[in-house]
């Protein structure tokens, strides 16, 4: 399967008369695209703000990013197969979805504001987010619209912005074009016998949270019931898989450009032979952790026929032990392991446990700590606030200087190993 990206290389966002891309500008019909959104009944209005790197601004009540990207089809109307063909990538930009609900109804993060992106300062520079120009998305859900109603068109709202901007490069002479071309799993090893054949287990959703019915998390449907199931990597990072909201450290712009899965290729016929990717579901119950370990190892062993796996995580602390459980498995079944995790399910009162696990199991001994979430830091005043802000009667003004942990930066860690920071022992 081979898939083509036609990168093109944003500098500036600004709004314009019509949506166009010249010379890496990107400029936006601002009342076209508020008027795509529009669409959904589900949606009273849809507020729309850039923001820029290195800009004095704070952006609030983060839901999800997402880069925007959309098929090249040659201008025929018809239903572009995942993971094949040619997707313009508008790299450089990314659309952030800011959560319009009703001060006190947004708790995922505790906090009144939500999960923030700086634009400039210590924030911007922990974050990924603070360096790509934002087309931030604020829909104000229609009156007796149910919580979950409005968060299933959050996320619609957000893939018809990324695919309505990224719709500009077609016909286009992008500035790069990135190859990924892998065999189907029974021609993966020709040529390549000697290697190591190494597959990547990959979480997608959580159970911790109530799924959102009618969220597209896999190929466009909720994905709550599914078993592992094997997938092609080129479909992972052609928009096959989104993050469901909510979610801890992973946002769809990540899935996008799958940190595991880019590495994974690189090494391909150079020291492994990467067998492509077995997405599955996180259970909230102990009956199902083993249920969906059992199938993901027998899965990796008598489908694919593994030497190796990676897997990580999403989420706190069931998940960590669906992901170990897996991986003790997969070690009892001959699959060598190696996990990746952040180490959300460690004791927040103690910074002193902030690289444990809530796991010990002794075949599960190749881990990769991805960080401590609870690190604080402390962000400067800005200029501007984008997004709808709480109200918190303790704490300091929003647009003022304030402490947060990391963990409610977004883009400062990543569950797939996206982030930036790194840690040093001295």
């Amino acid at each position: 399967m081979r898939l083509e990206l036609n990168i093109f290389d944003i500098k500036d966002v600004q709004f314009a008369e019509e949506t166009a891309l010249r010379e890496g500008v990107l400029y936006i019909n601002r009342a076209e695209m508020q008027e795509v959104l529009g669409m959904d009944t589900r949606i009273r209005r849809v507020d729309v703000e850039l923001a820029h790197p290195g800009e004095s601004c704070r952006i609030l009540q983060v839901a999800d990013v997402i880069e925007p990207r959309a098929k090249v089809n040659n201008g025929e109307d018809v239903v572009d197969p995942v993971g094949q063909g040619r997707t313009c990538v508008l790299r450089g930009s990314a659309v952030v979805l800011s959560d319009c609900r009703g001060v006190g109804e947004v708790t995922v993060s505790k906090d009144p504001n939500g999960e923030i992106i700086d634009m400039s300062g210590p924030g911007a520079d922990i974050g990924i987010y603070g360096r790509t120009h934002n087309i931030v998305l604020m829909p104000y859900p229609e009156d007796r619209v149910s919580a979950q109603d409005y968060q299933a068109a959050l996320k619609i709202a957000g893939l018809k912005a990324a695919e309505y901007l990224a719709r500009i490069g077609k016909g286009v002479e992008p500035d790069e074009i990135e190859i990924y071309d892998l065999p189907c799993l029974t021609e993966i090893t020709r040529g390549i016998e000697n290697l190591p054949k190494v597959t990547y287990i990959f979480q997608i959703i959580s159970l911790q949270f109530e799924p959102v019915p009618g969220e597209p998390v896999l190929f466009g449907s909720q994905a709550d019931r599914i078993v592992p199931t094997i997938l092609h990597p080129n479909e992972i990072l052609d928009g096959a898989v989104t993050s469901p909201l909510p979610a801890l450290n992973v946002q769809t712009y990540q899935v996008q450009n799958h940190p595991m899965i880019k590495e994974l290729y690189q090494r391909h016929g150079k020291d492994l032979c990467f067998a492509h990717v077995i997405v599955m579901i996180a259970p909230n119950d102990v009956h199902e952790y083993e249920r969906m370990a059992e199938i993901a190892a027998g899965m990796a062993m008598g489908v694919i026929g593994a030497d190796g796996a990676i897997l990580t995580k999403t989420g706190g602390g069931a998940p960590e032990l669906v992901m170990a459980r897996t991986a003790q498995k997969c070690e009892q079944l001959g699959i060598k392991t190696a996990i990746a995790m952040v180490h959300m399910g460690a004791d927040i009162s103690d910074a002193r446990f902030g690289g444990s696990t809530i796991f010990n199991m002794p075949e599960v001994d190749a881990i990769v700590s991805m960080g401590y979430p609870f690190m604080e830091v402390t962000l400067p005043p800005v200029d501007r606030i984008i997004g709808r802000p709480g109200f918190s009667p303790e704490g300091p003004p929003i647009n003022g200087e304030i402490v947060r942990a990391i963990r409610w930066i977004k883009g400062a860690q990543c569950q797939l190993g996206g982030s930036r920071l790194t840690s040093v022992r001295y």
